[in-house]
């Protein structure tokens, strides 16, 4: 008889069971929906503080995607930017999942509408088995946010205001510090070190409330899979886990440079030529006089232009960019070089610019480069022009050339140089840049120390090519 009690109550207690387990659930989602419906009242008298409490309870009791884009709004309204971007981009991922691109686009748009607004930590931590960061605002224990160990080295998404940082690992003291973040700031943290021993008073661990968690799908009230953030085999990061250059700064790049120049420029104006006389045929076999400088004699004559062989010269100056980092790895925004030519010359060249880096420790790039440029050439003749009603006497050329034995001046002697100017130059340059030593942090000097090479090849419409390579050394900051 009591075999028979016994095998009675277990099938009742089974049949019970999963009826109890349904029931909590709905009741779960009974009292989800009412704070839902209790923070829109909230949100419509002005108390969003309140209202966000209500959304964050109740994604707490019944995760739900609508319920967490809700809660998101709600931080943005609330001046929680860091916690508003965690959310939107827990939102469009979990969305992704779901098929529901309405909510993948609207947190997407939201997301990155923030960015910017975004206070960034970085946090360096001590490899201490167990550890745990929670960062929240210091007058909020409510708001303190388990940091996922997966963040550490990186820029976590924080709330601007006073916050407070605490952490704490089994056998060891909790560590805490407090600091201020604006709007966009960032900072990098070195966590620790811990003490061994307790706390002097057992209590509440710091920050019991963790980030919202969302559900599967809207339609039905499943618990919420666990945050990666909360897992407790995660392995802490190493103390080596270093900062990181970060997406929305602004890059300013300033270099030394040296290098070679050449100046492959055919013909280019020199008024010390002028006076020099050439002859020109016309019609019937007869020849005409010009001379060099003289246009208002003849129309179409006496427009002179030098010859010079090409030149290599040392080239010393300074490379300058200015621009902003779209992402850590990528800087758009102008470059520009200004570099005196010895024994003389010089160069001033600049156009728009974009920089890639493809490792730690190299960068690629191209830059659009468009300016002037001047080099000290021997001459070798000159140029002097035609009448268009006569250049088929002159076969077909609508210049003569002019021995440099009937240049004007000391040019006749075969070996003096003067400047060819290139006159207007459009071409491009490449950048291989290598990082000699890098130092990200959240002051004003974060930044690289980079040595640099710039091939450069440019055209002088109607002259030649320049060409140059430009090496540089300097501090890019960013």
């Amino acid at each position: 008889m009591t075999r028979l009690r016994l095998i009675v109550s277990a099938l009742a207690f089974s049949t019970v069971l999963p009826l109890g387990r349904t029931a909590l659930a709905q009741d779960d989602a009974a009292r989800g929906a009412v704070l839902a419906r209790e923070a829109e009242t909230l949100m419509s008298a002005g108390k969003t503080a309140e209202a966000c409490a209500k959304l964050d309870e109740s994604q707490r009791i019944d995760p739900r995607g609508s319920t967490l884009l809700d809660l998101a709004f709600c931080r943005e309204k609330e001046g929680r930017v860091g916690s508003a971007y965690r959310h939107f981009e827990e939102v469009e991922r979990i969305s992704v999942k779901e098929n529901r691109t309405d909510r993948v686009t609207t947190a997407r748009v939201r997301k990155n509408a923030l960015f910017a607004k975004v206070p960034r930590l970085t946090l360096t931590v001590p490899s201490v088995e167990g550890i745990e960061v929670r960062v929240g605002l210091a007058a909020d224990p409510a708001s303190m946010t388990l940091v996922p160990a997966s963040e550490y080295g990186k820029g976590y998404a924080a709330d601007p205001g006073e916050l407070r940082v605490a952490a704490s690992a089994p056998g060891h003291k909790t560590w805490e510090t407090k600091f201020e973040l604006k709007q966009g700031m960032k900072k990098t943290l070195g966590v620790g070190p811990l003490e061994k021993g307790q706390d002097p008073v057992a209590a509440t661990p710091v920050g019991a409330s963790a980030e919202p968690k969302p559900a599967a799908t809207d339609d039905t009230a499943k618990p919420a899979e666990p945050d990666e953030a909360e897992a407790p085999t995660q392995a802490p990061a190493s103390a080596s886990s270093s900062a990181k250059h970060e997406s929305g700064r602004l890059v300013v790049d300033v270099q030394f440079v040296a290098g070679g120049h050449l100046s492959a420029i055919g013909n280019a104006p020199l008024s010390d030529i002028d006076g020099t006389q050439y002859i020109y045929n016309g019609t019937a076999g007869t020849e005409f006089l010009a001379s060099c400088g003289e246009l208002e004699v003849v129309v179409g004559a006496g427009n002179c232009d030098a010859t010079f062989d090409p030149a290599l010269a040392l080239m010393l100056g300074g490379q300058l960019f200015v621009g902003y980092a779209i992402a850590d790895d990528v800087h758009i925004g102008a470059r520009g070089f200004g570099a005196a030519h010895v024994p003389s010359g010089f160069s001033i060249l600049g156009g728009p610019s974009i920089s890639f880096g493809l490792s730690e420790s190299f960068w690629l790039g191209v830059s659009v480069l468009v300016g002037t440029t001047s080099q000290e050439a021997l001459v070798t003749g000159a140029e002097g022009s035609v009448p268009e009603e006569f250049i088929g006497e002159n076969d077909g050329s609508d210049v003569v050339t002019i021995p440099v034995a009937d240049l004007a001046g000391t040019y006749s002697s075969g070996n003096a140089k003067a400047n060819a100017s290139s006159g207007f130059d459009i071409g491009g340059s490449l950048e291989v840049s290598y990082v000699l030593f890098d130092n990200p942090s959240d002051s004003l000097f974060s930044g690289a120390i980079m040595v640099s090479a710039w091939p450069t090849v440019l055209a002088a419409p109607g002259r030649g090519i320049v060409a140059a390579l430009p090496i540089g050394i300097g501090y890019r900051f960013y």
